[in-house]
């Protein structure tokens, strides 16, 4: 298979909503109205944005019953992620595969959730939307792959499962491409900024923070480690493996004992957003 046989709009019917709603400058004078636009244009969007923010996780007391409202009180970053959010579930739950949607959704998600989190315990609050949408997005070459490759992709979900190797390394067997290099371009046809195609498009086992220097892509590296290996993307390794794994990967010891916490894991899954959005 070859990337230009790729259909990149087979998942999603408005790849210019996402990349308007990832574009809005939060510093911008009708910055409010240009989300309130482009929100109420997709009516899942409404919905959805509407019932999270409702949600006990950013309510405060009273029904938010319009955009504007929710915009007001919870600010454009906030409902900027809701809305990429909104997007990418619709992307990527049309896929009833069982497979699919606990190790490429489910764990997409989960990853969003701990890369965020990992954000606000390393003191980088102002990282955390980024690294929210950049961990929703990370996989979505395999979205795209799922689609376009129906009959076998599952077989390469299964196969990676059985066997232990990356999704990459089976992708390129079965079918010449892996999710990263379909990432890369599903960035470029759906003219999202050129800076996402970093955490599309990078093998993030083993990414070097000292060498990058990014501190989302290594956010979202630990995050998808920390995901992966509870069982989401792969068989769960011994305790003391993921964290070996996580250590490879430049997480602290400090770090490493609160990521492998079984409470930290049940938090991310008892999180409005994540309940919502299965």
């Amino acid at each position: 298979m070859r990337l230009d046989t790729i259909d990149y709009k087979k998942i999603i019917a408005r790849p210019d909503l996402l990349a308007q709603i990832v574009s809005i400058d939060a510093g911008a004078e009708k910055c409010f109205q240009e989300m309130d636009q482009l929100v109420r244009s997709d009516q899942g969007s409404v919905s959805f944005v509407l019932r999270v923010a409702n949600s006990a996780l950013y309510s405060r007391g009273k029904p938010i019953k319009t955009i504007p409202h929710a915009i007001s009180l919870l600010g454009i970053d906030i409902i900027r992620s809701l809305a990429i959010l909104s997007v990418s579930r619709a992307i990527f739950t049309r896929s009833r595969n069982a497979l699919f949607q606990k190790h490429v959704w489910q764990h997409s998600l989960l990853t969003a959730l701990a890369c965020q989190q990992i954000c606000f315990e390393a003191g980088e609050s102002k990282l955390a939307e980024e690294a929210f949408v950049a961990g929703l997005l990370h996989d979505v070459g395999k979205v795209l792959l799922n689609y376009n490759c129906p009959d076998d992709y599952p077989v390469i979900l299964g196969y990676v499962l059985e066997h232990s190797c990356s999704c990459a390394a089976a992708e390129r067997k079965f079918l010449d491409i892996n999710h990263n290099d379909v990432g890369r371009r599903a960035i470029v046809e759906w003219r999202l900024p050129d800076y996402f195609a970093d955490y599309v498009g990078i093998d993030l086992e083993v990414f070097d923070f000292d060498q990058d220097g990014n501190k989302v892509m290594f956010f979202l590296a630990i995050a998808n480690c920390l995901i992966k290996n509870a069982g989401f993307g792969a068989h769960m390794p011994t305790l003391i493996e993921r964290r070996e794994k996580l250590m490879r990967l430049g997480a602290s010891e400090r770090l490493c004992k609160l990521l492998l916490e079984d409470a930290f894991l049940q938090k991310l899954q008892q999180n409005d957003i994540y309940l919502h959005s299965l």
